[in-house]
């Protein structure tokens, strides 16, 4: 490899193997999951069905959407690719379907869903899967036939995620589903050494403080199910980056020590949250107090972390 001026050449040509195969294996899982999601949409067509009252004829439209969009965004996503980038473009397609999945568990009648579920996953899926397509043409010359068919390979995997969404259903209904996406979406994100992950984890902290602050305005039963979702999106974040912030914080080679004393805290905290909880309401007869508790240890265990930079000096110093 050449250098210019001081810096290396970028290396342009096809490369056939290497890296490459890790793109194949991200092609790979874009089609066992998207097709996956199309697949099993069969299985939340009863649901929605169920839930909302709805017609053949109306609830069909929200996988139509989907599906259609996969295809027919294709020159959207072109332009979107060319001003930003695939890797750009690729990020940004997770985010609306994720986002569009979580959005949907706040959903009230079909056309919203047609929104959250069919016109956001259906952008997202266009741009993942002709994101994936281009890289591996720019990553594979010789042996593009074999690595597509490889990656497009992954289509016939989609019959294990049937099955599993069905079991998510049945055991967690539709919007526990949301908590597990938020964890594997937050943990996703805070690998991106984007900023610090414990910045992620002390806005986690925050918003679930809030979150539970407003709680007591939810006295409808869509302002209940709009505070248990967000609160469950919170929470499965601030879960997700737990482990990596505390490794972070402490180093590897005291983790053991360091995990094992936040066990501990977390296990006088769960018990003594409930009798406290219990006590507030026994004495107001209301659970108004039980949401501020809440809320306040929340915003109160944040604070720590916004000592982490002079903790770093005083360290760095000594």
């Amino acid at each position: 490899m050449t250098q210019r001026a001081g810096k290396a050449q970028p290396y342009t040509e096809a490369l056939d193997g290497g890296w490459g195969w890790m793109i194949v294996f991200h092609f790979f899982l874009v089609n066992v999951f998207l097709m996956g999601m199309i697949k099993t949409f069969a299985i939340f067509f009863v649901v929605f069905q169920e839930k909302f009252e709805s017609s053949s004829e109306q609830t069909a439209w929200i996988g139509s959407i989907m599906s259609s969009l996969r295809f027919s965004a294709g020159p959207l996503v072109a332009i979107i690719s060319e001003i930003t980038g695939e890797k750009t473009a690729s990020i940004l397609g997770v985010f609306l379907v994720s986002g569009g999945y979580l959005i949907s568990s706040l959903a009230t009648n079909i056309p919203f869903l047609c929104v959250t579920m069919g016109l956001l996953p259906g952008l997202g899926s266009a741009l993942l899967y002709h994101t994936a397509a281009v890289l591996t043409t720019k990553y594979f010359k010789k042996r593009l036939a074999l690595s597509t068919a490889i990656a497009r390979s992954g289509m016939g995997l989609t019959f294990l995620i049937a099955p599993f969404t069905k079991v998510l259903i049945d055991l967690y209904d539709w919007t526990g589903i949301t908590e597990t996406v938020s964890q594997i979406i937050s943990g996703w994100v805070a690998d991106q050494n984007w900023i610090k992950r414990y910045h992620y984890h002390k806005s986690y902290l925050i918003l679930c403080g809030i979150t539970n602050l407003l709680a007591p305005l939810a006295t409808t039963f869509p302002l209940l199910m709009t505070y248990i979702v967000f609160f469950a999106i919170f929470t499965g974040g601030y879960l997700a980056v737990l482990l990596p912030v505390l490794v972070d914080l402490s180093g590897n080679s005291r983790v053991h020590r360091f995990l094992g004393f936040a066990g501990f805290f977390a296990g006088m905290a769960v018990l003594s949250g409930p009798p406290i909880a219990g006590w507030l309401y026994d004495h107001t007869q209301t659970y108004t107090g039980s949401f501020y508790f809440s809320g306040i240890c929340f915003l109160l265990s944040s604070v720590s972390l916004f000592f982490v930079p002079l903790a770093e000096r005083w360290k760095n110093r000594a």
